[in-house]
């Protein structure tokens, strides 16, 4: 089984048991909320022009964590289903429409989808895990579709922890 990794985070899926797995998707949208609400007067500010802002990068974890609640249910619900490629344009075509966003709603509307997320993975089982869904042309299982959904996650929030950072100082 394949596992998402990052060397740029330090993100290994392979470290994360099945429970592990569900209870740190299941913590995403305490996390972000902390994030957001200390960001203050920063939440919008982007600490370098090609660098997004708090804001901008808490939504874009919303939507690819709602995408994954998507791809898992079609996985988990479909016979092997294939659906086509992403458009190459789409994440940075929805930054535009970030930066305004509330940021309680986008935390809740985070929470609500890694929780779904976790719900239905658990619901299901770890041994429907291995259905999988074909985008384009990547084949993902279920616990990949979770792995990458975290680690999308976790890597952004290390993302904006660096860029308050850097504004801070």
């Amino acid at each position: 089984m394949a596992h998402q990794r990052c060397a740029a985070c330090g993100f290994d899926g392979d470290g994360h048991d099945d429970e592990a797995l569900l209870d740190a998707l299941r913590a995403l949208g305490p996390r972000w909320s902390v994030l957001l609400s200390t960001a203050g007067s920063l939440l919008r500010a982007r600490p370098e022009p090609d660098v997004w802002s708090a804001i901008e990068y808490a939504a874009h974890s919303r939507d690819i964590t709602a995408l994954h609640v998507y791809g898992v249910e079609q996985a988990l619900t479909g016979d092997e289903p294939v659906l086509p490629a992403l458009a190459d344009d789409l994440v940075e075509s929805a930054v535009g429409t970030y930066a305004e966003l509330d940021p309680d709603v986008v935390a809740g509307e985070l929470a609500t989808q890694a929780c779904v997320l976790a719900q239905l993975a658990g619901d299901a089982g770890s041994e429907a895990w291995s259905r999988g869904i074909t985008i384009g042309d990547e084949r993902s299982d279920v616990r990949f579709l979770l792995e990458h959904a975290l680690h999308d996650s976790v890597h952004h929030l290390g993302d904006v922890e660096r860029g308050l950072a850097a504004l801070r100082t």
